[in-house]
């Protein structure tokens, strides 16, 4: 109210129950649609960054010489000395297993004492695998057996690694600190892929490339009959799983890794000879 009469343009209006409502839905909307448009930009992003987050491929430097090295990233199990076609010792102790049972395939030649190198690959790792020498691509092998989970397993080593007081005391014990007791049925059931590779020194390696229940797939990228080089990628198991290889002795070979060692696919030397 003025001196000469009531106000043009008041200051205040009287409350409309409706227009607040469409106000507060209109900011609502707004906010929704900005937040949709800042995620469909951020996607692209977000995508890449789970992508390299989980399939991380880093470049590798294969070291020179006479050696074999490790055709995964992860940590070492077991290294398991072979006689006779005859694993002493894959998971249960005491049990011996045959090699066949392990490959799940007849040898292309007759077995020759060797050693089997068991590295588990985490779900957080690189899953890339890479060739452990050179040499070339003689056989491939697909074993579709059950798909067991390997979720009790990893939870036992990620639980030793974490206490690294119990790891020291499977070492005192005399005991392999990341062996899997009692696990046998996931290393011997569960899909698995073998490739045979003839290695520098004219031997057979077979690696073994073993799928759990979350893996669903074992990727390939060589041919049977393709020359290869150390530390080239062969190829990958989506999610991560494990990776066996097994390699002849031959006079001068010695072991350069250890049982619960965290080796590099294609760097880390398994053994020389």
């Amino acid at each position: 109210m003025t001196q000469n009469g009531p106000d043009p343009f008041p200051l205040t209006v009287p409350a409309r129950p409706w227009k607040r409502i469409l106000l507060w839905v209109s900011l609502v909307m707004g906010l929704s649609a900005l937040t949709g448009l800042l995620l469909l930009l951020r996607l692209p992003l977000a995508t890449d960054y789970l992508y390299h987050s989980l399939v991380k491929d880093p470049d590798r430097h294969p070291p020179a010489g006479r050696v074999i090295v490790a055709p995964a990233d992860g940590t070492i199990l077991y290294i398991r000395r072979v006689t006779g076609g005859v694993i002493p010792e894959v998971v249960k102790q005491g049990v011996p297993v045959p090699l066949v049972d392990h490959l799940k395939m007849e040898p292309l030649r007759p077995f020759p004492d060797g050693w089997l190198v068991g590295i588990f690959m985490n779900t957080q790792g690189v899953h890339v695998n890479r060739v452990p020498d050179h040499g070339t691509v003689k056989h491939q092998h697909v074993w579709n057996g059950p798909h067991l989970d390997m979720t009790a397993a990893e939870r036992e080593i990620i639980l030793a690694q974490l206490l690294p007081g119990a790891v020291t005391l499977k070492k005192l014990l005399g005991r392999p600190p990341f062996d899997l007791q009692d696990k046998a049925d996931f290393i011997l059931r569960s899909a698995r892929e073998t490739l045979v590779l003839e290695d520098a020194r004219g031997l057979d390696l077979y690696l073994v490339r073993i799928a759990d229940y979350y893996v669903g797939r074992i990727l390939t990228w060589i041919q049977v009959g393709e020359s290869v080089s150390r530390g080239q990628k062969l190829g990958m198991i989506t999610w991560g799983s494990q990776t066996d290889l097994f390699f002849a002795s031959s006079p001068g070979l010695q072991i350069r890794a250890e049982v619960g060692q965290y080796v590099y696919g294609g760097e880390s030397v398994l053994a020389s000879y």
